[in-house]
């Protein structure tokens, strides 16, 4: 276990000093990104197409959504290619290789965390005070990241085979990103009820409900919300650890 952990440690280290190797700005990327996001969806969604006008700061709600968004974005395109960049590696020596996609999971975990510190200060500053429920919060980071690395130890091993799946993840994560309740609230009748059932199906839709509810609302999430995220958590970590387990050998061989 020991070992492991050093590992996996390692490997998280490597990832954020290669990502931001002779960058000036750094870290600060991963939150400027989703501001930059938060600014032009505030303006097409208030001024443009007044959507967002109905919602109370419209763009610290967009920023509560899109912070779990952006990491559950880039950690799918970064784990894409964590198999065929550590080819050396994996032919060198044994080791767990499910760390190589993990590790990529858990470099973009650290930069939500310290995204979301940021963003809890705003959201008090503009009178969101903080209720009990935030102490959720840490439940949901955990469940987010777990889902996210079964989707990425599934495309990690696709990639090795298909090189079609990162240019293939890209347009299925645009059109998921609207299929997802990031720049919108669900329950609130800004959307059709017929596709509002259809989107609370949506693998990630229960999570960034709870996101929203412990962060921005300062409310206990629904119930919901809870099911959803449990149950896709737990099945997709399962088919991932699966088909990694199962493949790995001809991954290894492919490689």
């Amino acid at each position: 276990m020991t070992g492991d952990f050093l590992l996996m440690r390692s490997l998280v280290e490597k990832d954020l000093k290669v990502r931001y190797k002779r960058s000036v700005l750094g870290f600060l990327w991963f939150l400027l990104k989703p501001l930059f996001s938060m600014v032009v969806y505030t303006i097409v969604f208030t001024k443009i197409i007044r959507f967002g006008g109905a919602i109370e700061h419209f763009s610290l709600f967009l920023l509560t959504g899109l912070l779990p968004w952006n990491f559950f974005s880039a950690s799918l395109s970064a784990s894409t290619k964590t198999l065929l960049d550590n080819q050396k590696l994996i032919r060198s020596i044994y080791f767990p290789r499910v760390a190589l996609p993990i590790s990529a999971v858990i470099a973009n975990a650290v930069h939500m965390l310290m995204a979301m510190g940021v963003l809890e200060i705003l959201l008090v500053v503009f009178g969101h005070t903080p209720g009990l429920s935030l102490l959720l919060l840490p439940v949901a980071v955990v469940f987010l990241a777990a889902m996210t690395s079964g989707f990425a130890m599934m495309i990690s091993v696709g990639n090795v085979y298909y090189r079609d799946v990162s240019q293939f993840l890209e347009v299925i994560l645009l059109a998921w990103f609207y299929a997802s309740p990031v720049i919108y609230p669900l329950g609130a009748g800004l959307i059709p009820e017929r596709m509002e059932a259809v989107i609370r199906f949506n693998p990630v839709a229960g999570v960034l409900e709870v996101f929203h509810s412990t962060m921005y609302y300062g409310t206990w999430p629904e119930l919901w919300a809870w099911v959803s995220m449990i149950v896709w958590t737990a099945a997709i970590l399962a088919a991932g650890l699966a088909i990694f387990k199962r493949m790995e050998p001809s991954v290894v061989k492919e490689l």
